[in-house]
């Protein structure tokens, strides 16, 4: 007999310029046993600007329990893990070095919070590479 203990639709694939991602029952608790997981593709040649507006998980010194883990790119590479957070100490803002970016959101089967809520936007990549060139060529000229 296979026990199904959670069918929260949660994650995807997001190609809008811009958009929302939070935890499945926002602001209310999320549900335990869950595994959610978010593709952001924006145009190529961007990169994906992340910023948490709100943020709260069940603490754990190495966040064993509840987490979410943020890719600078696919979540399948762990080489592209850009950090794994909870508790309620906000993740700082990321920005991804091209045009992917994933969020992973893993809870238990115990304690449950409020979540999180993020905002993600298209930058450009494209100016950001030109102005660390131009910033790399003016420090050359001073010395």
């Amino acid at each position: 007999v296979w026990l199904v203990y959670h069918c929260v639709k949660c994650g995807g694939i997001l190609s809008a310029p811009s958009g929302n991602i939070s935890s499945p029952n926002y602001p209310g608790l999320y549900p335990y046993n869950t595994d959610c997981s978010w593709l952001i593709v924006v145009a190529e040649g961007s990169s994906v600007l992340l910023t948490f507006h709100y943020f709260e998980l069940e603490y754990h010194a190495n966040c064993a329990y509840d987490y979410i883990k943020i890719y600078n790119g696919i979540s399948e590479d762990e080489g592209n893990l850009l950090g794994t957070f909870c508790g309620d100490i906000s993740p700082p803002q990321f920005t991804s070095s091209w045009n992917v970016m994933s969020i992973i959101f893993h809870s238990d089967r115990h304690v449950a919070r409020r979540g999180f809520s993020v905002g993600y936007r298209k930058g450009n990549l494209l100016y950001l590479m030109q102005y660390d060139r131009d910033q790399l060529a003016n420090g050359q000229n001073l010395k």
